[in-house]
């Protein structure tokens, strides 16, 4: 799929979905292949200016995967989710931005990765760009940064 994706135009082939049913029971089990195999595999083919990578997976646990930083592929950590809540809270001056309990915060932070089956989402990082390039452009009405993670676990709350 890298191959095919890095050999073919942007308009061609943006994204690619990698679907791995027979991991579909074993969380743990897909993390080590994503992080143990695939991850190094792109950093020793120098390709992480590339390609982006995202892991998910019908059992997504971001507590399981044990990570306080970002890591390539996976989900933000809940506490570093709940510090953009905070702060984007601050930002608006009011103190009344919507927010949600840690608890509930960590389970919609998990669902946003959840998918019928394990899967790899492999991207252009120039699309990756482009969005945030396109973005800039938008003035006053440009989202804050990080805001998409806690923007996304809000509605998942609301929506359980």
């Amino acid at each position: 799929e890298v191959v095919t994706l890095m050999q073919s135009s942007q308009d061609e082939w943006a994204t690619s979905l990698v679907v791995f049913p027979e991991y579909d029971d074993e969380f743990e089990l897909f993390v080590e292949v994503c992080d143990g195999i695939i991850e190094p595999t792109v950093v020793a083919t120098q390709s992480t200016e590339v390609i982006g990578r995202a892991w998910f997976h019908p059992y997504y646990d971001a507590d399981l995967v044990g990570h306080t930083d970002v890591i390539a592929g996976h989900a933000v950590p809940h506490k570093m989710v709940e510090g953009f809540m905070n702060s984007l809270n601050l930002e608006s001056g009011s103190g009344k931005g919507e927010t949600i309990d840690f608890e509930e915060l960590a389970a919609s932070n998990n669902l946003v990765r959840h998918t019928p089956h394990a899967t790899i989402n492999i991207l252009r990082r120039s699309q990756l760009k482009a969005a945030a390039e396109y973005e800039k452009g938008l003035g006053a009405k440009q989202p804050k940064p990080n805001s998409i993670y806690v923007r996304n676990a809000i509605r998942l709350s609301n929506h359980k």
